[in-house]
């Protein structure tokens, strides 16, 4: 079977992002065949190429290397006249502009959506914020922690004595893959209707969209939650176990695996009473219940029982740390983690992307560029600028002077 185009080939996105969320989503789109340029300030360029302290990568943030492959990378002093001004020609060759500021930013770089609709009516501009363009909180500053608060996804994690983040940034990660969604399906619309469209994702939304099963819960019946995520669950035994060198994650969802699970750990006599019967008296008896199966448990390696009991049809698994993650040989089959060859960093570790086109030629992944890599190349391709044009950009610090990318 012939392979099939990657299925954004041909359109063009202009990132002027930084930190995470929106990095992380225009690479989503450069993983599918846009072609993504991401604008940076000449000078210190993206915030998260700051962060990480000690734990580098031959010199870089592993942090910005994760969210910026298959991306051209563009300097460009928005803030300059004459930047301003390349801006807006920039834009009217873009489908998908996509920004991470506030409205009264947008407005005082005048910038604004208003405008840069009436540069290109086709236009694809997706603002990515905190807590969005409407509502009381819209020019507060926000971050992922922060989102995560107010979102209420740190009020049913951890223990009840001290609340505690997500082990990854949930907000900026869920928001990136909003606006990845909005952005695909406005760019399947305007095959029908030329049009583009103003898309606001922010992170407080998305984390009230993934604590959406108990805000609902609680909204309708009343019921509350607090920070134990091992027990405020419908489900009887949805929760880490003891084995003997550790955890199992046991997921026993309905009344067929219960019955599976009996038969597997010769249970039948233990639990065979009317408080075992169905799942809301299991939950009522989870603590014995719970005991009972650690019992059996804790006399085998939890490896033994993850093959052992999934093979069997029982929905169970290891509590992984990272190093067990990238050595997994499931993980690694499904493609979940690679390397990009590069000629100066050498392999440069990558989680791979969540999903798979089958009929679709793979691609061939970039990695993360330096500050302004692709001036020559871009300002090129997209509006015809020469050398002498860039020389003179670069003198007038517009975009990233030579000898400062070469060190870069």
């Amino acid at each position: 079977m012939t392979k099939q185009r990657l299925p954004l080939e041909g359109i063009r996105v202009l990132d002027m992002t930084g930190s995470y969320a929106g990095p992380f989503c225009t690479m989503f789109l450069g993983d599918l065949g846009a072609e993504v340029v991401k604008v940076e300030e000449p000078e210190k360029g993206d915030d998260i190429r700051q962060w990480g302290g000690d734990h580098l990568f031959k010199g870089i943030n592993p942090w910005y290397l994760s969210a910026n492959r298959n991306k051209k990378g563009l300097s460009l002093d928005i803030k300059d006249p004459k930047g301003h001004e390349i801006l807006e020609s920039l834009i009217k060759k873009a489908d998908v502009f996509i920004v991470a500021m506030t409205m009264q930013a947008l407005e005082r770089l005048n910038i604004s959506y208003e405008k840069m609709n009436v540069l290109n009516p086709g236009l694809i501009y997706c603002t990515l914020t905190g807590y969005g363009m409407t509502g009381p909180y819209r020019n507060r500053p926000c971050y992922d922690l922060i989102a995560e608060g107010v979102g209420g996804i740190m009020g049913i994690t951890g223990n009840n004595n001290n609340p505690e983040k997500v082990g990854t940034p949930a907000g900026d990660i869920l928001a990136a893959h909003m606006a990845c969604i909005s952005i695909l399906s406005c760019l399947y619309r305007r095959t029908f209707t030329g049009r583009g469209d103003l898309i606001d994702v922010c992170l407080l939304d998305s984390v009230v969209s993934f604590v959406t099963p108990k805000l609902v819960s609680y909204m309708a019946t009343g019921e509350k939650f607090w920070p134990d995520s091992n027990q405020c669950t419908p489900i009887s035994v949805y929760q880490p176990v003891k084995t003997k060198d550790g955890y199992l994650n046991l997921g026993i969802g309905n009344d067929r695996i219960w019955a599976r699970v009996k038969k597997l750990l010769a249970l039948d006599e233990v639990f065979n009473g009317d408080e075992y019967s169905s799942n809301e008296n299991r939950r009522r008896n989870r603590a014995k219940l719970v005991s009972g199966l650690e019992k059996i448990l804790t006399t085998r390696e939890t490896k033994y029982w993850f093959d052992f009991l999934s093979e069997s049809g029982v929905p169970c698994g290891p509590i992984y740390s990272l190093q067990e993650v990238a050595q997994d040989p499931h993980i690694k089959a499904r493609g979940m983690v690679f390397a990009i060859e590069d000629e100066q960093l050498g392999a440069i570790p990558q989680v791979g992307t969540p999903w798979k086109l089958v009929g679709t030629e793979e691609k061939k992944h970039e990695r993360a560029p330096s500050i302004g890599e692709h001036d020559d190349q871009v300002y090129k391709e997209w509006l015809g600028f020469g050398p002498e044009a860039l020389s003179e950009l670069r003198r007038s610090g517009v975009i990233r002077c030579e000898e400062d990318r070469k060190n870069s």
